[in-house]
């Protein structure tokens, strides 16, 4: 019986990996802005679909070109272009623009409708103190789950 359980100890059995779901590479810049933009929108991402979300930094790149090239599924941009669709605008410049991975990939299907919902509720009046904090010394992430949480929007 010994030599049974020593056996078994020996015998390696593989690990489960852990399953992880898609994800969307949001592009922005360094400022306090964009930031809180980004911990705001990835947080409704997430509570509202399950989807997780990456943030890239562009630092100088520009974010239309980052998105013609494919480099990342969404981006702030202090203009909307005609070839991305915009889905939050309300809070003011910046805008959220994507590209169409986001808006054609079956894993994404919930995605582009819960962020019209933010848009809808977003207004630059709300969202300007949320900025303001945030380049006050807040912690973006911090900020932006308290002030979805205030607003009853998770």
């Amino acid at each position: 019986m010994l030599v049974l359980a020593v056996a078994l100890l020996a015998v390696r059995v593989p690990v489960a990996q852990a399953c992880f779901g898609p994800k969307l590479y949001i592009g922005l810049s360094d400022t306090a802005e964009q930031r809180v933009f980004y911990a705001l929108v990835a947080l409704y991402i997430k509570e509202k679909t399950g989807v997780e979300t990456v943030a890239v930094p562009l630092e100088d790149a520009d974010p239309l070109r980052a998105l013609q090239e494919k480099r990342v599924d969404m981006a702030f941009a202090r203009e909307i272009s005609q070839d991305f669709t915009p889905l939050v605008t309300a809070a003011g410049a910046p805008y959220l623009l994507s590209g169409r991975r986001p808006l054609e990939e079956l894993q994404f299907t919930t995605v582009a409708p819960a962020l019209q919902r933010l848009d809808r509720l977003l207004t630059p009046e709300l969202f300007a103190p949320l900025a303001a904090e945030v380049a006050a010394g807040a912690p973006p992430a911090a900020a932006a789950r308290a002030f979805l949480m205030r607003q009853r929007w998770i």
